[in-house]
């Protein structure tokens, strides 16, 4: 926040007569408003500290000591004054409430200074009451209950601000910036995360051995244990090194770590063990490769998103149940507004799909072309459009790596009926269009 610019909005503020009602809504937010209908958010965040106006943040309640004391002496308060400190990027908000019994007068001090980024309520006498931060150092000491030491003003160098013409304006574009930053932010954090995963992924992947190589080393193991087991009659419970000759009379070279039946016998166990592993190994190839596919198909979504509560949706914090980590190679559930949606991850998760969902379930496939399945649990509701957008778009990011127009169609589970596997006719469906 730049001094220039905060007196001026001090300036602006001074023609407000009441604070009609004051609160916390975010950990470091406090939305206050004027005269009855004019709201600002006071963003107190140290890095990015700002004021603006905006009806879309979601409201949080908060009952610390502070909001409570916030609410007593602030709410409904009669204001008295509203200045920027001088040489210092501090707005002081002093107003008066009038109780029962007796006058409260409070300032409230929004300190944007940046590591040290504060509220701060005090009563007539300079005494902190409450803040958002306590701390003690060298220079002050912000504790209940000791007379608040002022910032000594100081020389500030700053570009020179722009000259506020229409306030309403600013704030509006203020909330903009602040979203922009925050969004750019969340996606960071959460393709970072994604990348990790893909990482190992790949790894595991770079790792995995082949069936070639682990059929030979099979044969390998096999041939040594039939070597042993018939030579057994020659050999001593003690011998460790073994030089035997093979069948086609070449000396083969052994060394065992028990006696020859029993080594034989491991060996023989150790070799069946590396065929089933062979035969598995195609399967554990594709479950890796069908997750990096779902997670690069993410990373795009969140990439392409100028949503930050979608990119919630689709990269929480918590996943799903506990209860449904067993399906989690098979599908990928979202949830939003208290519906809950599915999509297939795979041939096998889009089976799996059709199989479990319920006769009133909604289904979405793209058009004429293979794609993802996805199912909304619909609770026998209808879905708004809000639903059926997101359930759509999610059917068109999981489906295609290319941007461009996408018809999706839609319909209740009981008009979808199975041919073969995932392949499906339906009827009574309805259709929407997807640019992404």
């Amino acid at each position: 926040m730049k001094y220039k610019i905060l007196t001026q909005i001090s300036e602006f503020l001074s023609k407000f007569r009441k604070i009609s009602s004051i609160k916390r809504i975010g950990d470091l937010m406090i939305a206050i408003r004027f005269d009855g209908d004019y709201e600002l958010i006071f963003d107190l965040n140290k890095t990015s500290s700002a004021i603006y106006k905006s009806d879309q943040i979601q409201i949080k309640e908060y009952k610390a000591p502070f909001d409570i004391l916030l609410k007593k002496r602030l709410n409904s308060a009669k204001i008295l004054s509203i200045k920027t400190l001088p040489n210092n990027r501090i707005l002081a908000i002093k107003a008066s409430f009038l109780g029962s019994y007796k006058e409260l007068v409070s300032t409230l001090y929004l300190e944007f200074t940046g590591r040290f980024t504060n509220a701060i309520i005090c009563d007539e006498n300079g005494v902190i009451l409450e803040a958002l931060h306590h701390f003690d150092n060298s220079t002050r000491s912000i504790k209940v209950g000791k007379v608040l030491t002022l910032l000594e003003g100081i020389e500030i160098k700053e570009k020179p601000s722009q000259i506020i013409e229409n306030f309403d304006e600013y704030f509006q574009d203020e909330f903009a910036k602040i979203s922009l930053k925050n969004l750019e932010q969340i996606k960071a954090n959460k393709i970072a995360n994604i990348n990790k995963k893909i990482e190992i992924l790949n790894s595991n992947l770079n790792t995995l051995q082949t069936s070639y190589e682990l059929n030979n080393r099979a044969n390998e193991l096999n041939q040594k244990a039939n070597l042993i087991i018939a030579n057994l009659h020659n050999l001593n419970d003690y011998d460790r090194d073994l030089k035997l000759m093979d069948y086609s009379g070449n000396i083969i070279q052994i060394t065992i770590d028990s006696s020859p039946k029993i080594a034989a016998n491991e060996m023989f166990k150790f070799s069946k063990k590396l065929r089933q592993k062979a035969q598995n190994i195609e399967i554990q190839k594709e479950n890796l490769l069908t997750k990096l596919e779902f997670l690069n198909s993410l990373k795009n979504a969140i990439n392409t998103s100028c949503d930050a509560n979608e990119i919630e949706i689709l990269s929480p914090k918590k996943q799903g149940q506990k209860s449904e980590a067993k399906f989690n190679d098979l599908v990928e559930n979202f949830y939003i507004n208290g519906y809950k949606i599915s999509l297939g991850k795979s041939q096998k998760g889009n089976e799996f799909l059709l199989k479990n969902a319920k006769k009133d379930d909604f289904w979405f496939h793209l058009k004429d072309r293979t794609s993802a399945h996805v199912i909304v649990k619909s609770n026998k509701l209808n879905l708004n459009e809000e639903i059926t957008l997101f359930a759509a778009k999610l059917c068109v990011q999981f489906s295609t790596k290319s941007s461009g127009s996408y018809e999706v169609d839609y319909t209740k589970r009981q008009n979808v009926k199975i041919q073969n596997g995932a392949f499906v006719n339906y009827v009574n469906y309805k259709t929407i269009v997807i640019k992404i």
